[in-house]
């Protein structure tokens, strides 16, 4: 057993004292004479041995294994000599790897076969044969001896060997029978006459004392006896790990010549021919029996039986009872076993980490335990580990097998020595070789975690290396104490994913106590390169790369001869002469690899000094070679067709394959059945063991046993090889290099890839049928081809088909442990699906679809097990499926899977946090499909049925949009508000900013960067992405070297530039922060001048001054100073190096870099546009201008090519402005912005060839201007009060707007024939408008080229990528999800109806919950009335109908019905004052004042059956009752008004008829504490007091018989945070010890604590309170059974929850997005829980007409379709289209397709802008518009184009004319300082409100706020490139 002080070494990396290996199988050796025990033998392979497989695998996560040796034994094994060995070498795995019971023998009156010895030691025989030829009566037998016996003097010592039978006999190996049995007959008199001449001349020499007792046995005792000497003699636990079962025949004696007696007794012939029995054999037989067993077991451990003769001998009929007896016996015993040794040792560690440290502990020891030599590499590492100044990583990197792994391992072991005197810990992973090191993810976070159970620190479990790295390096090794040393050695990055040879997941710099060694191979990924490209920037005390680069140079060829002596020397070989030079020359033209000496060896190590060399080893020159010679060797030794299959279904497998698995799909392949059993029938069609056996012992050397899927498999070993020998040291080494890679390329050329379509059916079925159970306790048919065997076994009636149960392991998908936990059979859940694939798809796509994605227990195993990526991979496969002849059944069921592919890629993402919510999304996205696709249908009903056991909040109907509504996926990791993103230049990466960037790869799914901003008080407004920054000599680029990189590697290059209102910083992707810069008054403008050159411009809130940065330098670039004016705006146009700058008076100043060399800006030009200048923007070169109200043009615009073109500046007298004003004008201004559109993949040229296309948008409406198709300037006007607008150049025709969380897409185009002014039409068309959430939307973008794609960011850190015509098919086929306008603060249940209350007290709507969600009526306030209290009841005369009861905020009390809260109230009255008010049970409304007057309102029915309402009683108290503290309660029968004193002290009764006071004495504790409010149940005579200091007291109100005098019995319940009552139970949670209490109040009893994992944010009980409630941190949602608190349901809501209440059988939760989400409530221990699901509406196939039905097949049809949409006039969709869809009219009117006629533009060229500009001297004419061309598409001189501005015009006013004093200008210029500051003060408050935690899909933070942002986060405000 592992004690503590064991495991602190393990974590410490201290592997001297490690168990052999990890293993999680019971292997038991079954040890037995053949013949006479073949019943007891069969009986446990059928009966009990598969019952300890389940036994194992489902109580202890173990598989358990037999071995029984004795059948299938083939010709080739008794050729060679070769079963004995085979058995004694199983019998040492089976100990090395069974954690229990490995040896089993069964014993009766046959002692065995005793053959004659294979081997002898030269000396031995040698003496044997002197005494044989001393003997002249044996001189035949001397020379039998020196025939079969030759001297192998490669052996050391030096050993005769017995010669194979064939090479004497060759006829043994005849396809002639009648041959072979003769020859068969000629081998048994020579064995015999050998043996008998051996054991006499043994005999002799054990008489003279020249051998020992133990040689002497060698000659005598049974193959059986030495099993028992090996399995349970010589070993030191036989009596927990072994076991023994004798079978005394007690009669045998008195049966010796019956026919059958010889099969179970030895006996030989008596002189009289009457058989007897062998005494010689019975002696040593009983000596085994009764006394060396028992001398080594315990009597326990052995088992007797005494069983009486029968004719047929022992069979299972005869002895039906003694077989059942011993199979119990077995059975019960290896249990015993099983669960001692399980006790006793670790078999499976709970803690994953300690599992993994042992791993890699145990191949540390095994690669030390052969490692000699390496002196030189050790000393470089040694002098790295020494230098406490070197803080960078050290790399070893070699070529394949050169020895890193053994070289790394032996350091781990000697760091300790090398850093002396301290306490040094060694974390070591051999990357690859486990499943937890096959992924930088997972190794990071391993590493991760075992420094902190290590050293005691705290971290944070991210889904993301980027992550995971920084908290590493910057959180995790810092904290590690000083007085620790640790040290981090990773093997071979080269075994990682190609994601990892960026080596960007590796830390740069290490603290001084922390060293890290990597190894790798050089050129594999660039990794070499990668990693001094990592270390090249980090800061060193050593600027030599050479100290941290350790080169392991590989052997040459001239050692491979004395490589070869160290290895023969260490198995006790050599070679001959000939042979070694035979070596020699075969090395000389060699490729030498590692892996190819080491497969030349294990030929030559076969090879006995007589031996020809085969002739074909000349042709291996290659590893290839080599592996394929060994196999072609192996497929001679072994049946050739079994070989090749077992080697396929090893390779075949992702991680290998276990032993029972590949002897269950080897004996479910009847061609291997065929082939093994060609001569006969076995009585138990199944796979011998011992064929595996031997096969598996001679790739030995090849393969290996590891874990893998938390089962031990059997694997293509990662074989390492080293060798170095050198002239000063001949120390060499022996041990392993991985390269297992060559074996499995091998085995698919020369195998997989040759086989037919159908044998490759057949092999992959055969997987398939064994993982999916197909044939698990059936019979499979078996069909006998031979005729020979069909006439012998009787099978003609048959035509040969025989039925046979193979014996098949289980494959459970999920088991329960000895400790109640679920365990998954991980084998099955990963490799079902890829064989299934391998299938053709008429047969993958059924059984993918029953098996596997339509299979409840197999998706919720998956989603738990697996990640996202694989799940999707998998997906992906299968749906890629050719559809080429393809039945119409695989593609119904295709349609099916992608739709549930679509529906997986959703929730995924979310699924992979919260496998807990895979039931609930099946059901809520689905159940829109029930009844109309089988395959959905049959999950559901699955998930009805199995999944209640876990989670028991059944979903009574859709409530989630299905597939095929849009949202491809939803990612997180932001948790504040998104403020800006972008896509990478290759559209598949996200780059978002929040309080930190997230990159995101929505290819892969996965975040490639992660990284945290410095964290400030304030959000940050604006980020700009520089891919990669460039070195410049002048105006020249320098060139850098290029180094290949994957698809993610690029981004370690990137560096931010992002500024809050007071900050600036420029952060690397390893969060190293280049530039910082602050201000106390606040930037104006901060952008991005030049990427490549990282130059940024710089502006403070009110200065005067302009600077432009090199931030990437950290160096001033220049400063421009304008002393008169501040600065207003400033604008960039990188492609002429210009900066705009506009002042507050009007000025327009240009500014450019004429000369990179010098470092400054020269001036270009300027113009004055005059205090009426409004917004500026720029793009393609070209600047819009637009103007305040007084200026009757819409805009102007400015060429800028002449200010870049000219040396000279220009003027206004020299610049040309264009003036466009349209009819009807673009207004009302002011306008709020000038949106460009995004222009991703567009060139400069591109932009401005499209010019003018920007949009302009206003309070009301945004307007596109752009050229129409006949060339004309027009606009289009698209109305909406949008805040967030976008369009992409590429999709120009597609506008994507949003408002708060709703999302609008509109397309546009012009068309039409030109008007009689050449002008063109419009159209538009709303495609499509959806609310996402109340959060809202921050920004929104479509993918370039691709209008199919578009992405939004959310407030709440959500990030969506939705699919344009999914969202478009589901805006028409898929009916809304009701919701409310506002946020949702309170809901109240009655009946089938709720009633809610939004956040601002105005909106009160009436639902139906409980079948469906509809909204029957809303009441909406205006004026600023608002809702204080509302209450419901039911009718006295029919209970379904509702009254709502409210008071509002100027006092009236009004009363409606539920069903029509919008229409007059039924009743109203006004209070003059506030109130509170309540309902009865029996419908009456009690109204309290506060100024304590009393109301009782009463329902009347009237004549004609109307119900109505009246007052019935009033009443007036008699103390003060401000604060309205009231309830109901039920007292004597009647229901009465509790009214609490402001001061808490006093109480009155209500009974309507009388009012009765009561003094109230509360608590001490409770006495200096006010009360806050109070809780009852209307039904009960209690009411639940709570204080300010959260104390929480129960009073129970207690009348007299005359009802007029009353008491009151408090007690008290402690302090809680909140609390819950129904009837009588209270559920209070308090936060300081997390726990939820249950009490009855009644009985005054308290239940067990329910201890919950987070804060609790809302608790809440069912109406009968069988169930309580608690939502918990970050949203998760319990459901626990009150009477024994167990745990029935745990879900993570997909949005914030703002109030959650039930009714007995249905769960409501008012959710962020404005809807009622509600669950059934459920309980697996309800035998009717399953009928009440299906009677449920949603279950019924019926519910739909065919008209819904057909429009929801043709959307599934649909919903799968993925691909690229050009947006043009398609898009439109008409009318009819429209109608066709049968959705309501409000719907079909706001998307109906408008004709809108075009305006007319007008234009004027000037050379001021400064003038007021009427529109008398604007035209439209032909010469007009061929001026403007000529400006701004033609160089011509600027004096040519300023002649044609025509400026004179009489009613324009000069500029003196527009004048404004300076003081007015100083007031619009502070008006507009203060304009930007409160819209910077308006991003910060939306921060403030928006620090969300945890979020997915959209979500709104903790407290809900709806949030109401009028800042437009767009193009114009965040640059992002």
């Amino acid at each position: 057993m592992m004690n503590v002080s064991d495991n602190i070494d393990i974590l410490r990396g201290r592997c001297q004292e490690l168990p052999e290996v990890r293993s999680k199988v019971v292997r038991v050796f079954i040890s037995s004479t053949f013949s006479d025990t073949l019943s007891e033998r069969d009986s446990l392979i059928e009966n009990v041995f598969p019952k300890l497989k389940d036994y194992c695998r489902e109580k202890y996560g173990l598989e358990f294994q037999y071995s029984d040796m004795r059948w299938g034994i083939d010709n080739e094994s008794a050729d060679n000599h070769s079963e004995v060995q085979t058995c004694l070498h199983e019998i040492e795995l089976c100990q090395k790897y069974s954690i229990a019971t490995n040896f089993l023998v069964l014993l009766s009156h046959r002692y065995g076969s005793r053959p004659t010895p294979v081997t002898i030691t030269a000396s031995l025989f040698e003496r044997l044969q002197q005494i044989v030829l001393a003997d002249p009566h044996l001189s035949v037998d001397a020379e039998l001896l020196s025939q079969w016996y030759r001297l192998d003097t490669n052996s050391i010592p030096a050993t005769y060997i017995l010669r194979s039978i064939s090479s004497m006999l060759p006829n043994i190996k005849s396809k002639n029978s009648e041959e072979m049995k003769a020859a068969s007959r000629e081998w048994t008199e020579i064995n015999n006459r050998i043996r008998t001449c051996l054991r006499q001349a043994a005999a002799k020499c054990f008489e003279q004392s020249e051998i020992n007792a133990n040689e002497y046995d060698d000659f005598f005792i049974s193959v059986t006896e030495q099993e028992i000497v090996n399995g349970i003699l010589s070993v030191s636990n036989a009596n927990e790990r072994t076991l023994c079962f004798v079978r005394e025949i007690v009669d045998i004696r008195d049966h010796l010549s019956d026919s059958k007696a010889a099969v179970f007794i030895d006996t030989i012939p008596s002189p009289n021919g009457e058989p007897m029995i062998d005494h010689e054999i019975e002696e040593l037989l009983n000596r085994l029996k009764y006394t060396r067993i028992p001398n080594a077991l315990q009597s326990n451990n052995i088992y007797t039986y005494k069983v009486q003769w029968s004719a047929k001998g022992i069979n299972r009929r005869d002895h039906a009872e003694y077989i059942s007896k011993f199979n119990d016996d077995v059975y019960s015993a290896i249990k015993q076993q099983i669960d001692n040794c399980a006790k006793s040792r670790i078999t499976r560690i709970s803690d994953p980490l300690q599992h993994e440290i042992l791993e890699h502990a145990i191949q540390c020891r095994n690669y030390v335990a052969k490692f000699h030599g390496r002196v030189d590499v050790l000393s470089k590492l040694e002098q790295y580990i020494r230098d406490e100044k070197e803080s960078r990583p050290c790399m070893v990197y070699g070529a394949s097998g050169c020895g890193k792994t053994s070289v790394l391992a032996k350091a781990a072991t000697e760091a300790s020595k090398w850093w002396s005197n301290r306490s040094v810990s060694v974390i070591l992973r051999f990357l690859g070789t486990t499943p937890t090191s096959s992924t930088v993810y997972k190794t990071m976070l391993s590493i991760s975690q075992h420094i902190c159970k290590l050293y005691n620190i705290q971290m944070d479990v991210y889904p993301d290396t980027v992550r995971l790295r920084y908290q590493l390096a910057m959180k995790i090794l810092p904290c590690i104490p000083s007085d620790e040393y640790l040290i981090i050695i990773l093997d071979s990055i080269d075994q990682l994913e190609p994601d990892a040879y960026d080596c960007s997941w590796l830390p740069a710099i290490y603290p001084h106590n922390v060293k890290c060694i990597v190894s790798a191979i050089p050129d594999h990924g660039n990794i070499l390169e990668h990693f001094k490209e990592i270390i090249k920037h980090a800061p060193s005390f050593s600027d030599n790369m050479e100290d941290v680069l350790v080169n392991v140079l590989p052997f040459e060829a001239n050692t491979v001869e004395l490589v070869f002596d160290d290895w023969l020397a260490m198995k006790q070989r050599s070679l001959s002469d000939v042979q070694r030079s035979f070596i020699r020359e075969l090395m000389k033209k060699a490729q030498i690899l590692p892996l190819y000496m080491k497969l030349i060896f294990d030929i030559i190590l076969t090879w006995h000094s007589y031996d020809p060399i085969d002739a074909n080893l000349k042709k291996l020159n290659s590893v290839d070679d080599c592996i394929r010679y060994l196999f072609n060797y192996l497929k001679t030794v072994h049946n050739s067709l079994l070989f090749t299959r077992a080697v396929c279904y090893m390779t075949a497998c992702r991680n290998g394959i276990s032993q029972n698995e590949l002897e269950d799909v080897l004996s479910l392949d009847d061609d291997v059945l065929k082939s093994v059993f060609q001569h006969y029938i076995p009585p138990i069609r199944r796979i011998p063991g011992i064929l595996w056996t031997r096969i598996r012992n001679d790739l030995e050397e090849y393969i290996t046993e590891k874990e893998a899927d938390d089962s031990s498999v059997v694997y293509w070993y990662e074989i390492n090889i080293s060798a170095n020998c050198t002239s000063r040291n001949s120390d060499r080494f022996y041990s392993i290099y991985r390269y297992h890679r060559r074996f499995i390329e091998v085995v698919n050329s020369e195998y997989l890839s040759k086989m037919s379509s159908a044998e490759r059916t057949t092999v992959f079925q055969n997987m398939v049928d064994m993982y999916k159970e197909t044939w698990k306790g059936k019979n499979k048919p078996f069909k006998v081809d031979d005729p020979k065997l069909v006439n012998k076994y009787n099978l003609n009636e048959s035509d040969g088909e025989i039925q046979a149960n193979r014996f098949t392991t289980s494959q459970p998908i999920e088991f329960v442990d000895a400790s109640g936990n679920i365990q998954f059979n991980k084998r099955k859940l990963n490799e079902l699906p890829q064989f299934i694939n391998q299938l053709t798809a008429n047969f993958a796509i059924p059984i993918a679809c029953k098996e596997v994605y339509f299979n409840y227990k197999f998706m919720r195993a998956k989603v738990a097990c697996s990640t996202f990526n694989d799940i999707l991979d998998d997906f992906q496969k299968i749906t890629s499926s050719s559809s080429y002849s393809i039945s119409d059944e695989a593609k119904s069921m295709m349609t099916e899977l992608k739709v549930f592919s679509v529906f997986f890629l959703s929730i995924g993402g979310q699924c992979q946090k919260y496998p807990e919510n895979f039931p609930f999304d099946v059901t809520c996205r689905l159940l829109a499909y029930y009844g109309i696709k089988p395959l959905i249908t049959d999950l559901i009903q699955q998930v009805d049925t199995q999944g209640m056991e876990h989670c028991a909040l059944i979903v009574p109907y859709g409530q989630l949009q299905p597939p095929g509504s849009g949202l491809i996926y939803s990612m997180t990791g932001h948790m504040t508000a998104i403020i800006d993103f972008d896509f990478t230049e290759d559209q598949m990466k996200a780059i978002t900013v929040s309080d930190r960037i997230v990159v995101m790869n929505m290819a892969q799914v996965v975040t490639v960067l992660d990284i945290s901003l410095p964290n400030l008080d304030e959000p940050y407004l604006n980020s700009t992405t520089l891919p990669k920054t460039h070195t410049f000599d002048g105006n020249k680029e320098i060139e850098e070297k290029w180094i290949s990189r994957s698809d993610n590697e690029d981004f370690k290059d990137y560096v931010f530039l992002v500024n809050s209102l007071h900050h600036i910083y420029l952060i690397t992707s390893n969060e190293t922060i280049k530039f910082d810069r602050s201000s106390k008054v606040g930037y104006l403008h901060v952008e991005v001048l030049d990427k490549k050159r990282a130059l940024c411009v710089i502006v403070e809130n009110d200065a005067d001054t302009v600077e432009c940065w090199d931030v990437v330098r950290n160096r001033l670039f220049d400063r421009l100073t304008f002393p008169q004016f501040k600065v207003k705006y400033v604008l960039c146009e990188e492609e002429y190096s210009m900066m705009i700058i506009v002042l507050h008076d009007g000025t327009i100043q240009f500014h450019a870099i004429d000369d990179w060399n010098k470092r400054s800006f020269a001036h270009r030009g300027s113009i004055q546009a005059g205090i009426h200048l409004d917004l500026v923007s720029v793009a393609g070169g070209i600047l819009i201008a637009t103007f305040d109200a007084t200026i009757p043009i819409d805009f102007a615009m400015i060429n800028l090519e002449p200010f870049y073109s000219t040396r000279e500046p220009l003027s206004d007298k020299t610049t040309i402005k264009t003036l466009v004003a349209f009819d009807p004008p673009i207004g009302p201004k002011p306008f709020k912005s000038i949106i460009m559109p995004d222009s991703e993949g567009k060139s400069f040229s591109d932009i401005r060839a499209d010019f003018p296309f920007f949009m302009v948008q206003t309070n009301d409406a945004v307007f596109v201007v752009h050229v129409c198709k006949n060339e004309r300037i027009s606009y289009i006007r698209i109305k909406g009060q949008f805040s967030v607008v976008s369009m992409h150049r590429s999709n120009s025709k597609t506008l994507y707007a949003a408002r708060g969380g709703t999302i609008e897409l509109h397309t546009w185009a012009c068309y039409g024939k030109k008007d009689s002014n050449g002008n063109c039409d419009h159209k538009h068309q709303l495609l499509v408008s959806f609310d996402i959430s109340s959060s809202p939307v921050t920004t929104i973008k479509s993918k370039a080229g691709d209008a199919s794609l578009f992405v939004c960011s959310m407030a709440n850190g959500s990030f969506h990528v939705y699919y344009t015509p999914q969202v478009r098919e589901s805006f028409k086929n898929i009916p809304l999800l009701p919701r409310a306008n506002e946020r949702i603060r309170m809901v109240k249940l009655l009946n089938d109806i709720a009633i809610t209350l939004d956040d601002s007290k105005r909106e009160l709507v009436s639902w139906s919950y409980q079948y469906t969600t509809s909204i029957h009526s809303t009441r909406l306030s205006f004026d600023g009335i608002t809702i204080n209290e509302f209450a419901v009841a039911s009718s006295s005369l029919n209970s379904d109908d509702v009254f709502v009861m409210i008071i509002t905020s100027n006092h009236w009390f009004e009363i409606y019905s539920a069903k029509s809260l919008g229409k007059e109230a039924m009743y109203s009255f006004h209070l003059q004052s506030p109130a509170n008010i309540h309902a009865t049970h029996k419908g009456t409304f009690f109204v309290l004042t506060n100024n304590g007057v009393l109301y009782c309102i009463s329902q009347q029915v009237k004549p004609d059956g109307q119900v109505i309402f009246d007052q019935t009683a009033n009443a007036v108290l008699k103390m003060k009752c401000s604060v309205t503290l009231s309830s109901v309660l039920t007292l004597n029968g009647l229901e009465c008004l509790i009214v609490f004193a402001d001061n808490g002290r006093k109480m009155a009764v209500w009974t309507t008829e009388q009012l009765i006071y009561m003094d109230v004495n509360v608590p001490y504790d409770a006495a200096a504490s006010s009360l806050k409010c109070i809780t009852s149940e209307r039904t009960q005579d209690f009411v639940l007091l709570y204080f300010d200091n959260k104390m929480l007291i129960a009073c129970q109100v207690k009348l007299d018989r005359s009802g007029q005098k009353g008491s009151l019995e408090l007690t008290t319940y402690g302090p809680a945070d909140k609390y819950c009552l129904r009837k009588s139970l209270l559920a209070a949670y308090h936060s300081e010890n997390n726990q939820l209490t249950l009490h009855d109040i009644q009985l005054r009893t308290r239940y067990e604590p329910i201890q919950l994992d987070n804060e609790c944010q809302l608790v809440c009980l069912n109406e009968s309170a069988d169930y309580v409630f608690a939502l918990v941190k970050p949203r998760i949602l319990f459901m626990y059974r009150t009477k024994d608190g167990r745990q029935l349901a745990k879900l993570f809501t997909y949005d914030y929850v703002s109030f959650i209440t039930a009714s007995n059988d249905f769960l409501v939760l008012a959710m962020n997005d404005r809807r009622l989400l509600t669950m059934m409530i459920g309980d697996p221990n309800d035998p009717t829980l399953p009928a009440k699901i299906q009677a449920l509406p949603s279950r019924n196939p019926k519910r739909l007409s065919q008209s819904a039905i057909k429009r929801l097949e043709k959307h599934i049809e649909k919903c799968g379709k993925f691909g690229s949409s050009d947006e043009d006039e398609s898009n439109f969709e008409s009318d009819e289209e429209e109608a066709a869809s049968s959705k309501t009219k409000r719907r079909k009117d706001s998307r109906t397709v408008r004709t809108i006629a075009s305006p007319i533009s007008i234009f004027r060229l000037v050379t001021r802008l400064n003038g007021r500009h009427s529109l008398s001297k604007m035209r439209n004419d032909e010469i007009i518009r061929s001026q403007i061309n000529t400006v701004f598409m033609e160089s011509s001189e600027a004096s040519k184009i300023a002649s044609m501005a025509q400026d004179s015009d009489d009613d324009d006013h000069d500029d003196d004319d527009v004048q404004v004093p300076n003081v007015t200008i100083r007031a619009d210029r502070d008006k507009n300082i203060e304009t930007a500051l409160n819209d910077i003060r308006q991003k910060n408050s939306v921060y403030d409100e928006q620090q969300i935690k945890g979020v997915q899909f959209a979500n709104a933070g903790d407290q809900n706020p709806k949030v109401v942002n009028n800042y437009a986060m767009n193009s114009s405000t965040c640059n992002l490139i």
